[in-house]
């Protein structure tokens, strides 16, 4: 017999061991750096519907033929930042997170959303970006370089550097060319790589668009990411050929074989709050990257790397700043909290930095991307 939820289906293990041990609701472990876990649960409602155990009953109901009320489930599901902190707390290995996506596609497949969640999908059809504005003005950033390098890389910004701060893609390109690199960029033909529809349930179209950005670069020697959701999307491509790498990775590289030089422009920050995306809990190696190049240059990171495994999220991701903007402001806040007024917020996740700057009250401390932090506070030369 066919399952009316195939999408479901595909997560029926998961759906029958879930045992209830509410890790991923209420979960506080201070030995292992664990402060509890939904961010959705913390700032928007505290109804266990809006849980990972939550996504996992419905879509157990749901998958066994019971009637739900879709529009009500619809609510809770686009709730979710898909941020998986539930997967890493969970003891068994289920994953909730991809349950809630799973549950998303069906509602998408029925066509039942919020009202929220169908103007994001307009925008990524019409303007080809979560963040609104044409796609023409996408590339707007650029600049026109000149002079010669030894070896070319083509950028991939990502919506976030791209359209919501510019500053970050201008300036990963010209610390880019301080190391000796000719950056190029596909211009007009740069796309979304997918993530915000992936996470939004719609993988179908999400694969074709990461299929058609793998075609245009396929030719390249190598590609140099910003966004860290980005990365995932490349990731799910599953191609040994075509995995980017990313820009703080690109920077540590240039920097430890003395391609790149940075130096102090004046009195550094006294501390930076390093912070840490969803999107680079795999092996943790953006988080312990951006540590260690930040720590070569002699200025001391919190949290530690350790701590980051469990962070709650910041509210960038999901669709929750265009679903439950208050919320995700909330959740931006808590993180600015963290990091205390006397910090500087550095991050390597341009989509991060971006939502927690449109959050930022006038007391909170300074939030900077990686590139923007580097060239605000450094001179850079190039050993050639």
């Amino acid at each position: 017999m066919t399952s009316k939820v195939p999408l479901l289906a595909a997560f029926a293990k998961d759906l029958y061991h879930c045992s209830d041990c509410n890790y991923c609701v209420d979960a506080v472990w201070a030995e292992r750096g664990i402060d509890h876990v939904c961010p959705t649960l913390q700032h928007h409602s505290p109804l266990m519907s809006f849980s990972g155990r939550g996504y996992l009953a419905a879509a157990r109901a749901w998958f066994e033929g019971q009637e739900l009320d879709l529009d009500a489930l619809s609510e809770r599901v686009f709730t979710c930042t898909t941020c998986g902190n539930c997967e890493q707390i969970c003891p068994i290995g289920l994953r909730p997170a991809a349950v809630g996506r799973a549950l998303r596609g069906e509602l998408l497949q029925r066509n039942v959303m919020p009202q929220p969640v169908r103007d994001l999908l307009r925008a990524m059809r019409e303007d080809g970006n979560p963040n609104g504005g044409a796609r023409s003005d996408r590339m707007a950033w650029q600049q026109a370089r000149t002079g010669a390098a030894a070896e070319h890389v083509l950028y991939l910004p990502g919506c976030a550097a791209a359209t919501a701060i510019p500053a970050e893609a201008q300036a990963a390109v010209e610390l880019m060319a301080a190391a000796g690199y000719a950056v190029q960029t596909l211009g007009n033909d740069d796309t979304c790589c997918g993530a915000p529809l992936f996470e939004l349930g719609d993988e179908t179209t999400a694969s074709s668009l990461i299929d058609a950005l793998a075609e245009k670069v396929r030719a390249a020697s190598t590609v140099v990411i910003s966004g860290l959701e980005c990365a995932r999307s490349w990731q799910r491509l599953n191609d040994a050929n075509l995995q980017p790498v990313t820009f703080n990775e690109l920077i540590m590289t240039a920097l430890s074989t003395q391609r790149l030089h940075l130096n102090p422009r004046a009195t550094l920050p006294p501390r930076v709050f390093v912070l840490d995306s969803c999107q680079s809990r795999t092996a943790l190696a953006p988080g312990r990257a951006l540590r260690q190049l930040l720590t070569a240059l002699g200025i001391a990171t919190t949290p530690s790397v350790d701590t980051a495994r469990f962070i709650v999220c910041c509210g960038a991701a999901g669709g929750m700043p265009q679903v439950e903007p208050a919320a995700a402001d909330r959740m931006a806040d808590a993180r600015l909290l963290d990091a205390g007024a006397d910090a500087v917020v550095v991050g390597a996740d341009p989509r991060c930095v971006a939502h927690l700057r449109r959050a930022r009250r006038d007391a909170g401390p300074r939030v900077l991307g990686l590139a923007e932090f580097l060239n605000t506070h450094f001179t850079h030369d190039q050993n050639r």
